[in-house]
């Protein structure tokens, strides 16, 4: 149910009761100032219904009852009255973009506007909320205004609407949208500036992201490391080692503890090519660790001396007596607000991709229950309880931007977010704990160990360096190998078409196809092109049975064997005698003839 539905039923409950009372009280009034005289049995039913609406008005909110007789055609105005809000709206789309949950959040946003504004029953609109992708209920004029007042959307959730259309990689439509926040004042809408950037950043549009991140790096309120974090990590994507590396320094000079910004300093360094500032960053690195050890010692040493315990040996005290002036000197700097936000984001994106990669465990073992009541017992029941149980799982994999790039031209390398590439890589090693059992600060660590391998073997000359980067390349989602994915899409394609879903099964398998990590593989193409056209000749699909026989003919194919399949399938098509008298198809018949004849 959505988020507001249980509201709007009872808004519009509450609207009919009111429009009852308000008729009732109308004839009343008018009998009353007619003088007309009301035989007995008109008297009774009066009497009734005067005593009906006496009831309802002591249950009513005497608000509500004087908001319905004056807009007796409208629902509940809860914004004004108290109830559901933009902000309860705003918290729930909040929600929704966090779990990737974009179509719903969608919805969720138009249903519960149109219910704020009172607009709950116009239900022409339902049918066309997703599919309507420059969402023409909130149309603005050429000067960037509403067209409708009453629809009118805050900024807040407009952009929000217009971050769902950009990860779904409606861009052109997202731009509409986002551009209203853009000339908004970016001190007073930072946090939607910063979100909007991120968005951009996620789906690889670094340049956009740069210029709104520079609209708040104008401002000296705005203009704060955080910002200068989020610049150097777009321009490091973009390949702007230069200005990544000096918006990097930037954070560490404004934090010099801050161990995560000087490893991913580092980083930066070593892609430079610059291996002794690289393993610089790496002993600044271990020196701030070496001094928290020392801090926590020294915590534990002083309240085991407020207990009165028997410290007897003074090994606590050796502890704390680490050498170097520099060490105490880090160790006693307070950590920044901004690190400490930092880190406590790394910690709930570590726990939530915990969270998910758990659900996907759990999900892909009831899909593999029910693949065998699929396939021998064709199972209706089991059919759909399978479309529904993958159809999150889909859900997540298209919503992933590293297999989206812009530039469809490059294969998949790795994840955007160094949190994923740790947590997969981790996978295949064998060593995560999906219980819960490893944290953030211990993927640090393995990080940082992993960086002290790489730069040994490139200062020892050794060609293993990027050989060993190449063999950390992802190859799982979520925990799940790729392979697995693969096997449950091409299953879910079959559910799909069995349940009378062929089309949905048809974009379903053409969007796993394009992704990058199939893309650039021909065995797996092949396998899911030919689902494909298994799926479009059981179904009659024809215009699809056509688009899939050109992929496999390509542009001039030179083996006889693809002509036969172009013939045998058109041959068994209903629709095969209109399609034949196509210009396009008639190229392909005649080639074919060519090549039987040669």
């Amino acid at each position: 149910m959505d988020a507001f539905a249980f509201y709007n039923k009872q808004a519009i409950d509450l609207a009919e009761q009111a429009e009852l009372q308000a008729a009732s009280g109308k004839a009343r009034r008018k009998r009353s100032g007619d003088g007309s005289q009301s035989d007995s049995d008109e008297d009774a039913m009066d009497v009734e219904m005067e005593s009906d609406a006496d009831s309802d008005a002591g249950e009513l909110d005497e608000e509500w009852v004087e908001y319905f007789m004056a807009n007796p055609t409208k629902t509940v105005p809860m914004e004004e009255l108290g109830g559901y809000s933009y902000n309860d709206l705003n918290m729930a789309v909040e929600l929704r973009l966090l779990r990737r949950e974009y179509e719903q959040a969608i919805v969720d946003i138009k249903r519960g506007a149109r219910f704020i504004q009172g607009r709950g029953r116009e239900s022409q609109w339902e049918d066309e909320e997703v599919a309507d992708e420059f969402d023409t209920e909130y149309k603005l004029n050429d000067d960037g205004s509403d067209c409708n007042t009453d629809n009118m959307l805050p900024i807040e959730l407009r952009t929000k609407l217009g971050q769902c259309r950009l990860m779904m990689g409606q861009e052109d439509s997202a731009k509409i949208h986002i551009d209203s926040l853009l000339t908004q004042d970016a001190v007073m809408y930072e946090d939607l500036f910063t979100e909007v950037a991120e968005s951009y950043a996620e789906v690889g549009h670094n340049e956009t992201a740069i210029e709104i991140y520079q609209m708040l790096v104008g401002h000296s309120e705005t203009s704060q490391p955080s910002v200068w974090e989020r610049l150097a990590r777009c321009y490091r994507d973009q390949g702007d080692l230069q200005s990544a590396r000096d918006y990097a320094s930037a954070v560490v000079e404004a934090d010099p503890s801050d161990v995560d910004m000087r490893l991913w300093l580092g980083e930066v360094y070593e892609e430079m090519g610059n291996v002794d500032l690289a393993y610089k960053m790496i002993s600044a690195v271990e020196d701030i660790q070496m001094a928290e050890r020392s801090r926590e010692a020294a915590e534990t040493l002083a309240r085991q001396i407020d207990a009165g315990l028997d410290i007897g040996s003074m090994q606590g005290a050796a502890a704390i007596q680490t050498p170097g002036s520099n060490l105490v000197q880090i160790g006693t700097r307070k950590t920044s607000e901004h690190a400490e936000r930092r880190r406590q984001n790394a910690d709930d994106e570590w726990r939530w991709c915990l969270t998910a990669m758990r659900n996907a465990e759990i999900s892909f073992k009831k899909l593999e229950l029910l693949k065998l009541q699929v396939n021998d017992q064709r199972n209706r029941t089991a059919i759909k309880e399978y479309c529904v149980t993958a159809q999150p799982l889909f859900n997540d994999w298209r919503h992933m931007p590293s297999f989206y790039l812009t530039d469809r031209s490059k294969p998949f390398r790795t994840y955007r977010k160094a949190m994923m590439v740790q947590l997969e890589n981790d996978v295949q090693a064998g060593i995560l704990d999906l219980q819960g059992q490893v944290s953030g600060q211990a993927a640090t660590q393995r990080q940082l160990d992993r960086m002290k391998l790489r730069l040994s073997k490139k200062q020892q000359g050794s060609e293993n360096g990027t050989k060993d980067d190449e063999s950390n390349r992802p190859t799982t989602f979520r925990g799940q190998s790729f392979e697995r994915w693969l096997d449950m899409f091409l299953m879910y394609g079959k559910c799909l078409a069995i349940d009378g879903g062929s089309e949905e099964a048809l974009d379903m398998l053409d969007t796993v196809f394009q992704s990058n990590v199939f893309l650039h593989d021909q065995t797996n193409k092949r396998i899911i092109r030919l689902t494909m056209l298994a799926i479009a000749i059981e179904t009659n699909s024809y215009d699809r049975l056509y688009e899939l026989l050109r992929w496999w003919c390509g542009p001039r194919p030179n083996k006889g064997i693809m002509y036969k399949m172009f013939a045998f399938a058109m041959a068994g098509s209903a629709g095969a005698a209109s399609m034949l008298t196509s210009a396009n198809v008639y190229k392909f018949v005649r080639r074919l003839l060519d090549h039987l004849h040669d």
